[in-house]
């Protein structure tokens, strides 16, 4: 039981530190664009803080459904990356990360770049953990044969 709550703040706190390392890439991005004239109202800069963090949890929070074995990985997949790109999605919406004024193919478009984004990083992780899972299940047959 300790070590899937030390699993899940793990993967909780890497999550939130991916969503904030990106945060901060596309504000150096946009800083650039605007010629250091970037400028945010009523709070916006907050609000983006606010939405990163709740990203990062969107997508740490649900990492725990990895540790029930009856399901397949498939399943577990779907539904960790469903829960934090709808978190993602909502609060891209929300904080105003998704520009809904230039209508709705542009909205599409974005939402569409971030899941990819979220893919792209969870099919990393994915690999990562199977080549552990390798390396782990070779060194277990040394120590057998």
């Amino acid at each position: 039981m300790e070590n899937k709550k030390h699993n899940l703040l793990l993967s909780t706190v890497i999550s939130i530190g991916i969503a904030a390392a990106i945060f901060c890439l596309f504000g150096v991005i946009f800083d650039l664009a605007y010629k250091g004239n970037f400028k945010m109202e009523n709070y916006a800069y907050t609000k983006m803080v606010i939405g990163t963090l709740v990203i990062g949890l969107g997508f740490g929070l649900p990492t725990l459904v990895y540790d029930n074995d009856k399901m397949s990985v498939r399943a577990q997949s779907l539904i960790h990356m469903g829960i934090g790109c709808i978190v993602m999605t909502i609060t891209a919406f929300a904080v105003g990360w998704i520009p809904t004024e230039y209508g709705i193919l542009t909205a599409t478009g974005i939402v569409l770049a971030e899941i990819v984004v979220a893919l792209i990083i969870w099919m990393f992780f994915y690999s990562h953990n199977k080549k552990i899972a390798k390396q782990m299940n070779e060194r277990i047959n040394e120590l057998n044969s």
